[in-house]
């Protein structure tokens, strides 16, 4: 399996000098991995990658750029030195340079098949446990989506009992 594309790019708000990042989600030794890196903007010039499983941080990378701050095209060459530092994380994954802090994180070795990644054998034959999570959507997003559903699921229940008892005073 290749290494996957750098992911999306979840903003680049070039008027305040900060380019958000880019996020991806990847599955290595039968589990989900989600590799994100940021940029802490300029007055903090430092791109910062984290991997996660789980909401575990399992490895990080911090570089400083203030030495490039005076770059003619900032932005391109920030955005470059992004996307290198988040390749070099997923290839680093991908070829097993953070099974170490895996086994040490997350208990055990990193499940190498879909019958340990999923023990209890509740997902389909042949699929990895967490493989309909995987989406290229950036993880601010399917959080947020997931809150305003809820915040509309909350809300008709809320109005539901107010309308009734409104109806029944009448």
């Amino acid at each position: 399996m290749g290494i996957p594309a750098c992911g999306r790019l979840v903003s680049l708000r070039e008027g305040v000098g900060l380019i958000t990042g880019f996020n991806t989600n990847v599955r290595h030794a039968g589990r989900v991995f989600h590799v994100q890196t940021e940029d802490s903007g300029r007055d903090r010039p430092h791109v910062i990658s984290h991997v996660y499983c789980n909401g575990t941080i399992l490895a990080s990378k911090k570089s400083d750029y203030a030495d490039g701050l005076g770059a003619g095209d900032l932005n391109a060459t920030l955005r470059r030195f992004m996307e290198k530092q988040h390749r070099n994380m997923l290839e680093t994954l991908q070829r097993g340079g953070f099974d170490a802090a895996i086994a040490d994180r997350l208990g055990g070795e990193a499940a190498d098949s879909p019958e340990r990644a999923d023990p209890a054998g509740e997902s389909a034959p042949g699929r990895v446990f967490g493989d309909s999570v995987v989406s290229a959507r950036p993880l601010d997003t399917v959080i947020l989506e997931y809150l305003v559903d809820k915040s509309r699921t909350r809300d008709a229940v809320v109005d539901a009992p107010s309308a009734r008892g409104s109806r029944s005073r009448e």
